[in-house]
């Protein structure tokens, strides 16, 4: 079985050698980073209902009813993501693209770990928290972990005081200058994933060599449709997760384990 293992990490290396890769990740990557996947046992979906926190409605309606548990589940993500560092799989990433022989990120996280550890050109197929989108005219900001920091702080202070909490979410979450209202620039349930962002993933696969699939469980659509594509595009599949997935039957490679003990393996 161990010389199973390496004749493949053999074969895989000398594919990412060659260039031409597209990396696909998801949750299982930044779980290392102390970023808990939205499904399974310690999911952010079972500490929160996705019917209420998952969806504008939900939230909105909740809100208005009891701003306490909203205050709450923002504290809570955006907590988690202002915790997490990089770890050494998305360092890896930055360092083959760096290289020369990674060209793109897709990926469906939105906690921008990807960027922080130096990948330049990543696609996010479902939006970061560090970004605010006006739902009107689309214009967007970037903002700091300094400044969210702030942001929680003051929801905190405010957390016991309802309408207290009202004023603090209104001034956090202000109009654009279109009049329009800003809110975090990620794709709640019910929402369409960016044309663009499919676009120009469909282009990067279209023009590489292979797809480095690493830590999607291949169950969350449109993005679970892109492996697929590139299949279909006679292109090299690798897989690299803990366990098998709904992907596996496509992979041309599989490589089960941690992705930051395997990734630095095919550098």
């Amino acid at each position: 079985m161990l010389e199973d293992i390496s004749f493949i990490l053999k074969q895989v290396k000398e594919i990412i050698q060659k260039g031409g890769v597209v990396a696909f990740t998801g949750a299982g990557i930044s779980v290392e980073s102390g970023v808990p996947a939205f499904r399974g046992e310690s999911g952010l979906w079972e500490k929160y209902d996705p019917n209420i926190y998952g969806n504008i409605l939900g939230l909105g309606t909740t809100f208005l009813i009891s701003p306490q548990k909203v205050a709450s589940f923002v504290m809570d993500v955006y907590g988690t993501v202002l915790n997490a560092r990089s770890n050494p799989a998305h360092l890896i990433l930055a360092r083959m693209e760096q290289a020369g022989l990674l060209d793109a990120v897709i990926t469906q996280n939105i906690d921008n770990l990807h960027q922080e550890a130096g990948n330049g050109n990543v696609i996010e197929l479902h939006g970061n928290l560090f970004i605010m989108k006006c739902m009107k005219c689309g214009n967007r900001k970037k903002m700091g972990k300094q400044e969210i920091e702030e942001m929680l702080s003051s929801i905190n202070k405010s957390l016991y005081f309802r309408f207290k909490l009202f004023r603090t979410f209104l001034s956090l979450f202000p109009k654009c200058s279109c009049k329009g209202q800003m809110r975090p620039d990620i794709v709640l349930f019910g929402e369409m994933v960016p044309e663009e962002a499919m676009e120009d993933s469909f282009s990067e696969i279209e023009r590489c060599n292979s797809l480095l699939m690493i830590g999607t469980s291949g169950v969350v659509y449109p993005a679970a449709s892109l492996p697929y594509y590139a299949r279909k595009n006679k292109k090299i599949v690798i897989e690299l997760n803990e366990e098998q997935t709904s992907l596996s039957s496509i992979a041309d490679y599989k490589l089960l384990g941690k992705a930051s003990e395997i990734l630095p393996k095919l550098l």
